[in-house]
């Protein structure tokens, strides 16, 4: 029998706490039911009980902030290292206007968090569940104390939850290109590309969300490629867009997860604006006109299309413009895009 139904995830508004946009049921699941619990020992006055519910909220928010990262936390890892770790995961988590992180608010949730760690120490001493020969006495200043400092932070915590959750690699990606990918409504990439702050990630995550988001709009999803394409190929700024999102973007434009070429005259033009603020690209440039030089062999003359063409002398007159080292292969991918004679 199910003992717990998320449709029940409720938590009361006595506490100033709202399910974060975008966190999985299971997760809000997990929340409702310590703070539940901590509305029961609150309204039965168990000041002790009180202690540890608080303190189990801390760590249940914290470890749901590691799992969504992918780095559990160990079973035999202590209350303050779980809350100090899954802090840092959030610290600095963009979320458009809704979040504040500049740097005096950011000391000031560093200094919340530190309160919070406090609670472990406070439960043990204090707490409930340790089954004591001699029962300990509690001061109502305590328990308020341990209520505000675990509160403040919990809140911090749960309003950056939702949008680190969005921006998770491993999520995005599999939502963008997976087997049963989501659909994205205009705005949808924008924010969640926001939420996985680029500029921070793995070189490797970097590459791997721009083909998923290449692959995507060669796949013909519009507001894929004016959220996530468009703004990158208008824009130098290299935190915002870094090299390796860019040049998985363009892996991921011009060719699909079998390495079949999708690459069209648009995508070949959309592909070097989005590079031009990268200094020499001439390594995976090769390397990918050389891939789609050996699929288009044999295969017929296309027909005649102006468009093409323009796109075509377009490439060709940047290879003046790019470094030396790019000249051969910008010339070939002209070549490529359109066969015709100048």
């Amino acid at each position: 029998m199910e003992l717990f139904s998320y449709a029940c995830a409720v938590i009361t508004p006595a506490w100033d706490v709202e399910r974060p946009p975008y966190l999985r049921d299971q997760y809000w699941a997990a929340v409702s039911i310590e703070f539940n619990r901590l509305e029961r020992s609150v309204g039965a006055g168990d000041d002790a009980q009180v202690l540890s519910d608080i303190k189990c909220i801390v760590e249940c928010v914290a470890k749901i902030a590691m799992e969504i990262n992918g780095t559990p936390a160990a079973s035999n890892a202590s209350f303050d290292s779980v809350v100090n770790t899954a802090h840092s995961l959030l610290k600095g988590q963009a979320g458009g206007v809704e979040l504040a992180n500049e740097s005096v608010l950011g000391q000031m949730a560093t200094q919340a968090s530190r309160i919070a760690r406090n609670l472990g120490d406070i439960r043990n001493g204090f707490g409930g569940g340790h089954g004591r020969a001699h029962v300990p006495r509690v001061p109502e200043e305590m328990v308020r104390l341990a209520l505000d400092g675990g509160l403040l932070w919990v809140r911090w915590a749960l309003r950056r939850l939702g949008y680190f959750t969005e921006g998770r690699p491993d999520a995005l990606i599999e939502d963008l290109a997976g087997d049963s990918p989501v659909v994205f409504y205009s705005g949808d990439l924008r924010r969640r590309l926001e939420a996985a702050n680029l500029a921070s990630l793995e070189p490797q995550h970097q590459r791997a969300i721009g083909v998923a988001v290449g692959q995507r709009s060669a796949r013909g999803t519009f507001v894929v490629h004016r959220d996530g394409v468009e703004p990158c190929l208008k824009s130098d700024n290299l935190v915002a867009w870094p090299r390796e999102y860019r040049l998985g973007l363009v892996n991921g434009l011009w060719f699909d997860n079998d390495g079949n070429v999708t690459m069209t005259a648009t995508s070949a033009r959309d592909a070097l604006l989005v590079l031009d603020p990268l200094a020499d690209c001439a390594v995976e440039l090769d390397a990918w006109v050389n891939h789609i030089s050996r699929a288009f062999e044999g295969q017929p003359m296309p027909a005649w299309d102006q468009g093409t063409f323009d796109v075509s002398q377009w490439i060709s007159a940047r290879a003046h413009e790019r470094p030396e080292e790019e000249s051969a292969v910008l010339s070939s991918l002209a070549h490529l895009v359109s066969p015709y004679p100048f």
